[in-house]
């Protein structure tokens, strides 16, 4: 029998009952199986005396048997009852889990107390055409593909050395010494070393000024921190003066040198030769290869603004619907299952973002569970499988792709972030036809500086509630 006080409108206290009458059959069965196959010396089996049993046996039984009956107990009604408890139960705190050890004459009845939190039903708020959420859409799509399209014509042009000059996009080859001073001569035992970098890069105008009046084989003299702008000492000790890391040496800034090597890339001529070599069939002029590369940009930054529409779906939800959840008894759950590993001061500090994390998981269940979401194991080997052939950029042979995805999904926490994902996809996709959804276009710089500040707060909350947050996903 269990009885049920509420605490709260999400805590109770279940007291579950066993009665002797209920205990005594149970505790008879289990000596009569003990006696079956237990050998004791000087016994027949099956033929050891009952009190012999229950001297040797009487008091595991016992506890075992009545511990048993106490779970199943619980179990049972938590299952009827249908409450969406959260955790385990917990053995009150003021109870004395003392009883009386008696296999032949047990007490009348046997009690526990257990604490329980629980989410109350609610009714999901937010999720209908009087709501509408903003998505990103890209403003600059036709620049962007005219950039990449530039892009493929660097990639795929022919590459020369002129040494008759040097123009902006030019990659350069300096044969570098490190000099006294700006004014002074070659330091004996400086530093020697060749500096590569692309003209354009170079943040000093006058610099680059001058280089641009220059040709292979001239020489000149320079800062070397007015090549590019490295913020940091190490970066610039590695990317400009290609100093081994283990080269502690004081280096100064100027340099003089010569340009060893010029490197040019044409670009290539927008011909049916360049369509077909970059593009493949299909693509016969500069605009059909345009709305080519639309495509591709679209995707990419579909995937990401999806991304941010799902990020804003969850901070709405989150506002509109109110979760009250059993802190007090979260909390002390949190600490009797990681078993003194987290101390009270830091589960005070983390809770915050653990109970938003957990508000969260409640109503993305609720969600997935209204509109049937579901991710099939079918679904995500195709996922895998899809991952395999982006990464060789071409169609395997059955068997390598079979072994490259069974081994891709020997990683179980990778396999259930994908699952994870996939399950937010298919949310995200019932979701968006019950709501009201207004395009924003903003420029890509601007989309990715937003991604870049959701990305970094993300993050953030992530490592807040870590040691809790595995806790519960263990349980």
């Amino acid at each position: 029998m269990v009885v049920r006080k509420d605490i709260d409108n999400c805590s109770a206290i279940l007291t579950v009952t066993i009665t002797r009458d209920a205990l005594k059959p149970k505790l008879d069965a289990e000596l009569k199986k003990v006696r079956q196959r237990v050998p004791v010396k000087g016994f027949r089996p099956g033929q050891v005396p009952l009190d012999h049993i229950k001297k040797m046996y009487g008091s595991s039984i016992f506890t075992e048997t009545l511990n048993e009956m106490f779970s199943e107990e619980l179990v049972a009604y938590l299952r009827e009852s249908e409450l969406n408890i959260l955790g385990q139960p917990l053995p009150a705190d003021d109870q004395q889990m003392k009883f009386s050890i008696n296999i032949s004459n047990p007490d009348p009845e046997y009690a526990i107390d257990y604490e329980v939190g629980y989410v109350p039903k609610i009714e999901i708020q937010g999720i209908d055409k009087a709501h509408t959420y903003e998505r990103l859409t890209i403003s600059n799509l036709d620049e962007l593909a005219e950039e990449d399209l530039q892009y493929a014509r660097k990639r795929v042009g022919k590459r020369s050395n002129p040494t008759d000059g040097i123009e902006d996009n030019d990659i350069l080859r300096i044969a570098a010494h490190e000099l006294e001073s700006e004014s002074g001569e070659v330091k004996a035992g400086g530093w020697e070393t060749q500096m590569t970098f692309l003209v354009k890069n170079i943040k000093d105008e006058v610099l680059k000024a001058k280089l641009l009046t220059l040709k292979t084989g001239d020489s000149l003299r320079y800062n070397a921190r007015a090549v590019e702008a490295h913020e940091k000492e190490d970066m610039h000790r590695k990317y400009i003066l290609a100093l081994p890391e283990d080269d502690n040496r004081e280096v100064g800034d100027w340099f003089e040198g010569i340009i060893e090597e010029v490197s040019r890339v044409a670009d290539a001529e927008l011909d049916q030769e360049f369509y077909d070599g970059y593009f493949g069939e299909g693509v016969n002029n500069k605009e059909e290869a345009i709305e080519k590369l639309k495509v591709g940009i679209l995707q990419f930054y579909d995937v990401r603004s999806n991304a941010l529409l799902f990020r804003t779906l969850q901070e709405r939800l989150l506002e509109l619907n109110t979760i009250e959840l059993p802190d007090n008894f979260l909390k002390r759950w949190l600490g009797v299952t990681n078993q003194g590993k987290l101390g009270a001061d830091q589960i005070e500090r983390e809770y915050p973002a653990f109970s938003a994390n957990l508000r969260w998981s409640i109503i993305r269940e609720d969600l997935m569970e209204a509109f049937g979401v579901d991710v099939s194991d079918a679904e995500l080997k195709a996922e895998y499988g899809r991952r395999v052939r982006n990464y060789f950029q071409s169609n395997l042979p059955d068997n390598i792709m079979e072994s490259s995805i069974e081994r891709l999904m020997k990683d179980e926490k990778d396999v259930e972030n994908t699952r994870r994902e996939l399950e937010s996809d298919k949310l995200l996709e019932a979701v968006r036809g019950q709501i009201t959804l207004a395009d924003k276009a903003v420029s890509s710089d601007e989309f990715h500086k937003i991604v870049e500040e959701v990305t970094a707060k993300a993050k953030v909350e992530q490592s807040e509630d870590v040691a809790m947050r595995t806790t519960l996903d263990e349980e």
